[in-house]
């Protein structure tokens, strides 16, 4: 599965990468849409410094 040009396996591990570095708790992602966490995730990849796309 292809997201925001960035190989995620999964939910969990978007939401992994979000928490670590927005360090939002647990409860934050249940009512995010798929979208919305995609969007999160894409945003912290490329404040860590992990987006790819060039």
């Amino acid at each position: 599965m292809t997201t925001c040009g960035t190989f995620t396996p999964t939910v969990d591990d978007a939401i992994a990468n979000i928490a670590v570095v927005f360090h939002w708790p647990p409860q934050v992602y249940k009512d995010m849409s798929l979208i919305e966490l995609m969007q999160w995730h894409q945003k912290a990849l490329e404040r860590n410094g992990t987006n790819d796309e060039e």
